[in-house]
């Protein structure tokens, strides 16, 4: 440092010429690599604000009830905003107007779009639903492979009862009993009245099915 101290304004203004001729192209690229990325940043963060804002106005016609509009918004959401909470909420909604219209096909097909949602949560819930409607409906060895998958403990139970309802289905009432025993031990002291009137209705099949 003393020795810089010690050269001319004219030695200094040289050393930083050729400093910058061989370094200057390096500090422009850098600085243009900083600016872009930002303006990159900015860019993407304005796209997620757009797209949250599109998929919000588009759910809010979808929960009118008076909407003439309800399929196509639903089909907009689905289609161009499959990455956002707001597609699987109504995907979920969509499939429970279908169900209660009796459209169990088309009640499925929704929920397996939900089911596939990138938001945990609400795939978790998607999942659940599926496989209430595929064993209504027999399609047990889907619903099993549904109820299968990694899931958090808080669903343990109706899990475990969903394990039952199938075992039922499948007159295997000896492990459809114990499934619902199970369910209704981890219920963590949940409302267990339906798992206890399930458990109680095997009686008559256990004695059928012995007899």
């Amino acid at each position: 440092m003393a020795d810089f101290d010690l050269k001319s304004d004219e030695e200094k203004a040289e050393e930083l010429k050729a400093w910058w001729k061989t370094n200057g192209i390096f500090v422009i690229a850098g600085l243009s690599l900083a600016v872009a990325g930002m303006f990159a940043y900015k860019q993407w963060e304005q796209h997620k604000l757009d797209q949250s804002e599109g998929a919000s106005k588009l759910f809010s016609q979808l929960n009118k009830a008076d909407s003439k509009n309800t399929s196509e918004a639903y089909k907009a959401l689905t289609d161009d905003y499959s990455n956002t909470a707001y597609a699987s909420l109504a995907a979920l909604a969509a499939a429970k107007d279908s169900c209660e219209k009796n459209n169990t096909k088309q009640c499925i097909e929704q929920l397996r779009t939900a089911a596939n949602s990138s938001q945990e949560s609400l795939s978790n819930v998607a999942k659940i639903r599926l496989a209430k409607v595929l064993i209504s409906t027999g399609k047990l060895d889907e619903a099993q492979q549904i109820i299968a998958q990694k899931m958090p403990l808080s669903f343990a139970s109706i899990i475990t009862e969903l394990e039952g309802d199938i075992h039922f289905a499948k007159k295997d009432f000896e492990k459809a009993r114990a499934a619902y025993d199970k369910a209704i031990l981890s219920s963590g002291g949940q409302n267990t009245q339906l798992l206890k009137l399930k458990r109680d209705d095997l009686g008559d099949q256990l004695k059928n099915s012995s007899s």
